[in-house]
């Protein structure tokens, strides 16, 4: 089944960007307790003004009072919905579906990258394009990229795309290698840019050579 983020906005009574009485924040957090508990959700309180998480197989939800959202199978979302028409302490009343996640480990999703490392390789090549020879780029390209690319996990909710920015910065450091691209020391530290033609046909007589290793350690 397919998971994807999702926002099950509700709106809860005695809050309006404060809780307006502990008594209503209780209430709110005792049924929204005993609801999902009865739906087979385990929950884990929240401390210190922090809201309660509520978790179930590879899904999890943020109760917030505003919203409750986190990555949930979209087959159980009509289950949840209808369930949370019986909260006496607050109503959804509308549903926003976000990323879809995959179930993939990180094998399966370097072969996904690599099997677009053309099309990948065309994109760095194209948006490291600078105007002028003495311009070059210091932002992350390998996170950018790799956001460009990435493929949402079940197992990395945090979005932390390690694979994916050691894929990217690998294939830069081909690039480089290979004199399609260029690097050089810019006053905001090392930084690359895409070699011109007259560069690139002048790379094949001389090898580029990398900064020490500081552009891979960058990305």
């Amino acid at each position: 089944m397919p998971h994807q983020m999702t926002y099950l906005h509700i709106s809860c009574n005695g809050y309006d960007r404060n809780w307006l009485s502990n008594k209503e924040r209780n209430a709110f957090k005792a049924e929204s307790r005993r609801i999902f508990q009865t739906l087979g959700w385990t929950i884990h309180r929240g401390t210190n003004g922090v809201c309660d998480t509520v978790t179930k197989d590879q899904q999890d939800l943020y109760l917030h009072p505003t919203s409750f959202s986190g990555v949930v199978e979209v087959a159980e979302v009509p289950s949840l919905v209808e369930h949370f028409s019986t909260a006496k302490t607050f109503r959804c009343y509308h549903v926003d579906y976000y990323e879809e996640y995959t179930d993939i480990s990180d094998e399966e999703y370097r072969a996904a990258l690599e099997a677009k490392r053309d099309e990948i390789t065309d994109f760095i090549l194209e948006n490291c394009r600078t105007k002028r020879t003495d311009r070059y780029i210091v932002d992350p390209v390998a996170a950018r990229v790799a956001q460009q690319f990435e493929i949402c996990r079940l197992c990395d909710k945090d979005r932390c795309n390690s694979v994916g920015i050691r894929f990217m910065s690998e294939l830069i450091d081909q690039l480089l290698q290979q004199g399609r691209m260029v690097t050089a020391e810019t006053d905001c530290g090392p930084g690359i840019r895409t070699a011109t033609a007259k560069e690139l046909k002048n790379s094949y007589r001389h090898p580029v050579e990398q900064l020490d290793g500081q552009i891979s350690m960058m990305f």
